[in-house]
């Protein structure tokens, strides 16, 4: 009985709750403009600082991420594959296949890996060797992941690109950046992002998001700090994710510690690890 008294409410809640627009003001009454888009790519591609330029994901075949994902929401996390406050991981990213692995590296789980083949959602364990699961849970973090880690180089991809003025957070100044694909205004199957580009630099500090696939209402923003030298560029080495700029704690925050080029092809790390 007492579940059922908090599960109405929560369920009420949900209901009641529209679709969520994150376009500021300036554009929420006007269509796409081409004038807008080249004053967006210029603040994406001509920061202050020459090396917070984006570089181009599309010239490598694969990427891999040595991360700690910890956690601070633990009802967050119930959704997600990761049972631990503190997961430590590698993270495999092959662009041409459009693929992706995530080795588990401590925990009650450590050698477990969740993969990703284009949608379809598989682990490799030891004993079980690869299997797909078609399991969603798995997808939407795998998927999230990789959105959060390659998002601050992957801009310049979105359909939708539009400068959407400038704006003020304490004594900080930023420029915006409003993405999105197939039309501006809020649709129920496509993302909006709205990028915020700190003034002075040009680094990218903060992206609010939709999630449609989670809810339709819902609205989180990135924090991307710390940024570090790679390759000639540089690269955010934490992205923290919370449910509003205001918030005092986070969600969960992503702590890279290495990025590098893989070693081996993702086909080879799974024959190792089927034969142990």
């Amino acid at each position: 009985m007492r579940s059922l008294f908090y599960f109405i409410p929560f369920t009420l809640f949900f209901i009641s709750c529209s679709l969520a627009d994150i376009r500021p003001p300036v554009l929420s009454n006007a269509g796409f403009n081409a004038d807008l888009k080249q004053k967006g790519l210029l603040v994406i591609d001509n920061p202050n600082i020459k090396e917070l330029k984006p570089d181009e994901w599309k010239e490598y075949k694969q990427i891999q991420f040595i991360v700690k994902d910890v956690w601070h929401s633990n009802f967050v996390r119930f959704f997600t594959p990761i049972s631990e406050k503190e997961q430590r991981m590698r993270v495999y990213i092959d662009f041409e296949k459009d693929a992706m692995e995530v080795e588990l590296l401590g925990g009650e789980k450590r050698g477990l890996i969740y993969g990703l083949s284009k949608k379809e959602p598989y682990q490799i364990a030891s004993d079980t060797g690869k299997v797909f699961t078609g399991d969603d849970e798995v997808r939407i973090y795998l998927e999230s992941l990789r959105l959060y880690l390659t998002l601050p180089w992957r801009l310049k991809e979105f359909s939708i690109l539009m400068h959407a003025g400038s704006a003020q957070k304490g004594s900080t100044s930023y420029e915006m950046v409003y993405l999105t694909s197939v039309q501006p205004e809020a649709t129920p199957d496509t993302d909006q992002y709205l990028a915020y580009f700190e003034s002075e630099s040009g680094a990218l500090e903060w992206i609010e998001f939709t999630y449609r696939e989670l809810f339709s209402f819902y609205k989180g923003v990135l924090k991307y700090g710390f940024y570090e030298p790679w390759m000639g560029k540089q690269y955010p080495r934490r992205i923290t994710i919370l449910d509003r700029f205001e918030d005092q704690d986070f969600v969960h925050e992503l702590r890279i510690e290495r990025i590098e080029f893989p070693k081996k092809p993702m086909e080879e790390e799974d024959k190792v690890l089927e034969e142990e």
